[in-house]
């Protein structure tokens, strides 16, 4: 069934924006190396960055309505979460429909398939997470459903789970546990940062972590 959901629970803006300059390594590792999305989706533009609530989208892979639907239902903040069937063939997402995502606010877009306009995005700052870069555009003339649970990149998402972009990929944070994620992130970075300050004075990661008692606990003979 297609089916398009107005409102869902947004989390507490002091919480999203708590997660902004925290890198997405750190956050995936506060989670138990978990909520990462696969591999395969990168920025559209170098830099490019999103952090912010869940919208999601799920369209038919060569096919953008329902994006351009979800952008009259979105607040500013958002961030469109897209499943287009992960096809790289087409793109669903360009720099027109970016500069009206600006406009009205949102935050970023991540596609599970492809965009287009790559230097178009980047001139108007626009963050774009996708599976490929091509010229193909879409049609508008199949149906699909918003703000619904879904998959995208290989991560459940569902609507209010907090979105976090940056050169390494994408990770999404559930929104019920977005304050204890947040918390172990920013003790976590804090603690990579002590750790930068004793690599400078020339101590080395295996020294710091002491891996040497993990090698013995393998079992591991030096000589």
């Amino acid at each position: 069934m297609n089916i398009i959901v107005r409102e869902f629970t947004r989390p507490d803006p002091k919480v999203v924006k708590g997660f902004e300059g925290i890198p997405t390594g750190v956050v995936s590792d506060a989670m138990g190396r978990a909520g990462s999305m696969d591999a395969g989706i990168k920025p559209v533009w170098p830099k490019a960055r999103i952090v912010g609530p869940a919208l999601t989208v799920r369209t038919f892979p060569a096919d953008n309505l329902m994006i351009h639907k979800a952008v009259t239902l979105a607040r500013p903040g958002d961030v469109l979460v897209v499943n287009a069937g992960g096809y790289r063939d087409t793109a669903v997402f360009g720099d027109l429909l970016g500069y009206s995502c600006k406009v009205h606010g949102i935050a970023g877009v991540v596609v599970d398939g492809a965009s287009r306009d790559a230097d178009g995005m980047a001139a108007i700052n626009f963050p774009v997470f996708a599976r490929a870069v091509l010229p193909m555009g879409p049609f508008k003339d199949s149906p699909g459903s918003i703000n619904v649970p879904l998959s995208c990149g290989g991560v459940a998402v569902r609507p209010g789970d907090i979105v976090i972009a940056d050169a390494d990929g994408v990770v999404v944070v559930p929104l019920e546990e977005a304050a204890a994620v947040l918390a172990k992130s920013q003790a976590a970075a804090s603690q990579e940062e002590q750790m930068r300050e004793r690599l400078t004075k020339g101590e080395t990661v295996f020294e710091i972590l002491n891996l040497d008692d993990v090698l013995k606990r393998l079992g591991v003979v030096e000589r």
